[in-house]
């Protein structure tokens, strides 16, 4: 065979060769795909279950997990050594102008004969840094208020690239917006790296606790004292639970006088000017959580006088039913058959007037009256805007 022959020969046999490495390839990534697409495919549900005596909030459709890359694994134990970003609480100084306004909300409940022993009410303004309360520093059941602090923690992750941001736009729209305890479940499981456990042995308990209250660590740290909000909210209808059953009924320790989430309204103030001064994890992060925070004037304006039972109503009986339309309102509210809970952001469009609110009534008498905290928000308002 001449040399040119074999040159032809073995450069044939180079591309055949090339070819065949190609052909595995596609067919290897093909497989792949068709792999990760059915490990990320979901089924959907939607159940209406709600029990009375637990945070009443409806089911929405939400995904089934989504697995766990094995990138992820090393960077998820790193979330026990999270710290939030802001280590003192700002600098706010007590205005009697404020207290007056606190003080006259006060008067205008005991004239309608509601308790004033289960209120708490912070307010601050955020043009002066200034601020008054009622009970403030109380902790009380924040109900579904324990979901902004949730979405903090949550952001804190992805921030220092423990989560993947891209996996929960649709969680923390169920979670934030329409309150869907089946979302929040997910993202505390996701958060904590644990799941619900029906039964679970001593040695194993240990591990998924610690896991569970490192959510409490990253506020405790910052200074939110005593602060508790590493308990999942009910009912969670995929999950099939109406009430803490297993590991979540186990982390409740005494059953005769359990541990549950608490807060006060204070906290929940401070947490909420983090956010608006660009300060909570990050200003691209707060700027973020504003927007799931905010309710715009149009559903404001459809849910205000909305009675059905079977979805969250974030504006019917709390803090934006009686603002003016034009006000924007950022917040999130709570409510259990034993308590009502609002904490808002608002500000007026002329930018003269920004406030936080943050009331707490953790009595059955406010949680079936749907006027008094819209009462109360109209009130503070006026005062808020000079007006009478």
């Amino acid at each position: 065979m001449r040399i040119s022959d074999k040159k032809r020969s073995v450069k044939l046999f180079s591309l055949q060769f090339c070819s065949i490495v190609i052909g595995v390839a596609l067919i290897t990534t093909s497989i792949g795909l068709i792999i990760l697409k059915q490990n990320y495919s979901y089924t959907e549900k939607v159940t209406r279950t709600i029990d009375p005596d637990s945070t009443t909030t409806p089911s929405f459709p939400i995904a089934s997990a989504l697995p766990v890359q094995l990138s992820q694994i090393s960077k998820e134990t790193q979330s026990s050594e999270l710290a939030y970003n802001i280590i003192n609480s700002p600098n706010f100084t007590k205005s009697d102008k404020l207290q007056k306004i606190v003080n006259e909300a006060i008067d205008s409940i005991q004239d309608k004969k509601f308790p004033t022993k289960p209120l708490s009410i912070t307010l601050i303004d955020v043009k002066t840094s200034e601020y008054a309360g009622y009970q403030q520093k109380k902790l009380r059941y924040p109900a579904s208020v324990a979901k902004l602090f949730w979405m903090v923690y949550l952001y804190a992750q992805i921030e220092t690239g423990i989560l993947s941001e891209a996996e929960f736009p649709r969680y923390l729209d169920s979670m934030i917006k329409k309150s869907d305890n089946e979302a929040a479940s997910y993202i505390v499981d996701r958060m904590s790296q644990t799941k619900y456990r029906k039964s679970i042995k001593q040695e194993d308990y240990k591990s998924w606790r610690t896991k569970r209250l490192q959510v409490n660590e990253y506020f405790q740290d910052a200074g939110y004292e005593k602060i508790n909000v590493s308990q999942k909210t009910f009912p969670i209808p995929n999950l099939k639970l109406s009430k803490p059953q297993g590991s979540d009924l186990k982390l409740r320790e005494n059953l005769q006088n359990p541990i549950r989430n608490q807060v006060s309204t204070k906290q929940v103030a401070r947490l909420l000017y983090e956010i608006y001064d660009n300060q909570s994890v990050s200003a691209t992060s707060s700027q973020k959580m504003t927007q799931w925070l905010t309710i715009d004037s149009h559903t404001r304006s459809i849910k205000k006088d909305d009675k059905n039972p079977n979805e969250f109503n974030p504006v019917r009986g709390f803090l934006s039913a009686s603002l003016p339309n034009e006000v924007r309102f950022m917040g999130k509210a709570g409510w259990t058959s034993g308590s009502r809970n609002d904490a808002a952001i608002i500000t007026t469009p002329d930018g003269k007037t920004a406030y936080i609110l943050v009331i707490f009534g953790e009595d059955k008498a406010y949680a079936y009256d749907w006027q008094i905290f819209p009462q109360i928000s109209k009130l503070i308002f006026n005062r808020m805007t000079n007006k009478k």
